[in-house]
């Protein structure tokens, strides 16, 4: 990708809001994990005011504030986003790539505001609370496909070469698909993974792992001895376990495959092996988590990293179809078909005049 000092002020606010969002993503796991997710027991306010004071009854001060922070930072990341979509409209309007994908995370972002609603007044219902995070990380991979989109990423014709005597673009588009399938699979490991550490766990769920986290005890990769264990937590529990063992194969053929890539393509790659090497870290992390009876520090840092996770996979499955060809808003342009040898990314010919 090209030096960011050559970068819009646009990409640089794309890079923020990126960032940001990863931080309250972390933000939201700290709450998670202290209890903190009815501390505040009501909404949109929080013990009937903007600010809370007073009695706080069951919860300590720290699990109030924590969750009022939780919340003033999504609501500021909010508004953020708006500002984004609508800048977004404005200044590319005529490049569907970077407007579009801003401009569905309205609609995202507008029922994770009733979700984040409906956690609080059910009381941490496991399949919202599932839903809460499944749409948090859908906005956060619009957002940043809005900030990859853009940049002009080079497409793969039939004057590269590829290794082996292969036709290039056929092997771009055969690498896209499989970068496609891995992120899917990711984003269910995740997804999934929620749903298996709250079910069951009621109101408590955040300060203790609910029966399907701890369905098969402090056993790992095994449940008790078997592969197949009885109960409808145990299943759960490792259904996850087998949905991380295939994600890792598939990120492990994206990580053979983009070596193989002609032309090279330098931020694939490094959002490839990053995702690999985060991935086979969550899968040590959730072994210790396990080890350790889910210390709840332990399990923050589990969320945060498959967050980055994600983000990078994603992000590495936009950037392949791009270089096959796919999603582009007009045709190819002298920086779309760069020779071998030039960086995969160049910014688009925009002044900061104009944004």
């Amino acid at each position: 990708m090209a030096s960011m000092t050559r970068w819009t002020r646009f990409q640089r606010v794309g890079l923020g809001l990126v960032i940001g969002l990863l931080v309250l993503t972390a933000l939201g796991g700290i709450v998670r994990v202290t209890g903190s997710g009815l501390a505040c027991p009501d909404w949109p306010g929080c013990y009937g005011a903007v600010i809370p004071s007073g009695d706080f009854g069951e919860f300590a001060a720290h699990q109030v504030w924590l969750e009022w922070t939780h919340r003033l930072v999504a609501a500021i990341m909010g508004l953020i986003i708006l500002g984004y979509a609508v800048a977004a409209w404005r200044r590319y309007r005529d490049r569907t790539r970077v407007w579009l994908p801003a401009v569905l995370s309205i609609p995202f972002l507008a029922l994770q505001v009733v979700l984040g609603g409906l956690t609080v007044t059910e009381r941490l219902e496991e399949v919202i609370v599932t839903l809460h995070l499944a749409t948090a990380m859908l906005i956060l991979m619009l957002v940043a496909f809005s900030w990859l989109g853009s940049f002009q990423w080079r497409v793969v014709t039939s004057d590269d070469e590829a290794p082996l005597g292969t036709d290039s673009p056929s092997q771009a588009r055969s690498y896209a698909r499989i970068a496609l399938l891995t992120a899917l699979l990711v984003y269910t490991v995740v997804v999934v993974g929620s749903y298996v550490t709250h079910v069951g766990a009621g109101p408590d769920a955040g300060a203790h792992v609910g029966p399907g986290g701890a369905a098969c005890g402090n056993n790992w990769p095994f449940c008790y001895g078997g592969l197949f264990p009885d109960g409808e937590y145990a299943q759960w529990n490792m259904g996850h376990r087998f949905l991380v063992l295939f994600g890792a194969i598939a990120l492990f053929a994206a990580s053979m495959g983009v070596v193989m890539l002609r032309p090279r393509a330098r931020g694939l790659t490094f959002m490839v092996h990053g995702a690999t090497t985060l991935y086979v870290a969550q899968i040590f992390i959730g072994a210790a988590m396990i080890w350790i009876n889910f210390d709840a520090w332990a399990r923050a840092l589990h969320l945060s990293m498959g967050s980055i996770t994600w983000l990078l996979v994603s992000g590495a499955a936009l950037i392949a179809i791009y270089r096959a060809g796919g999603l582009r808003a007009h045709a190819p342009s002298a920086s779309d078909l760069q020779p071998v040898g030039v960086a995969d990314a160049n910014v688009s010919a925009e002044s900061e005049s104009n944004g």
